[in-house]
């Protein structure tokens, strides 16, 4: 997944060269299940390494054009933020199939500002990330899709944030 997304340098040709891998792996992956080369545990382990795969090279990809546009996240003491995606449900328990949406809960370490002259809080940077991998991954083109996205599992559901910090997903467990 790396290397095809790697000359990637804009969003349509980052969508592009998703949807023509997953088309690519999903054959194979079709192939080997059903000419009984590969146990079903296999399979399902396969689809969700493709799964997780593409929500890396998404988040990647985001993370250099979010960075480039509006510079790091840190917190007040000069740490520096980084996403973490929880890949929850099927994904999670790696029994993603090939009808399989993915479910993904976003959230960051660190609560604070970007560096950029034009500067955003860490929870928007976050969420225009969120908004990206969606994008990026759900989006229907001439080429298709990659993984339906749904991130309504996160804390609060749809009325939460689209990317909670670590501190503030802490306090929604305990409390809630």
């Amino acid at each position: 997944v790396a290397d095809a997304c790697a000359a990637c340098t804009d969003d349509a040709a980052l969508m592009q060269a998703l949807r023509g891998l997953r088309e690519r792996e999903m054959a194979r992956i079709a192939l080997r299940d059903l000419g009984g080369m590969a146990a079903l545990d296999e399979t399902l382990r396969d689809l969700s390494a493709l799964a997780d795969a593409a929500c890396t090279a998404a988040v990647e990809f985001s993370w250099r054009k979010l960075v480039e546009r509006y510079g790091r996240p840190y917190d007040e003491q000069g740490n520096e933020s980084r996403p973490v995606i929880l890949g929850m449900g099927k994904l999670g328990g790696r029994e993603l199939n090939f009808s399989s949406d993915i479910d993904l809960i976003f959230c960051f370490t660190l609560s604070g500002e970007t560096d950029g002259t034009r500067g955003l809080s860490n929870e928007e940077f976050f969420a225009r990330m969120v908004q990206d991998v969606t994008k990026f991954l759900s989006t229907r083109t001439a080429d298709g899709f990659v993984f339906r996205v749904d991130w309504m599992l996160r804390p609060f559901g749809s009325a939460g944030p689209a990317a909670i910090s670590f501190a503030a997903a802490e306090n929604y467990y305990q409390n809630h």
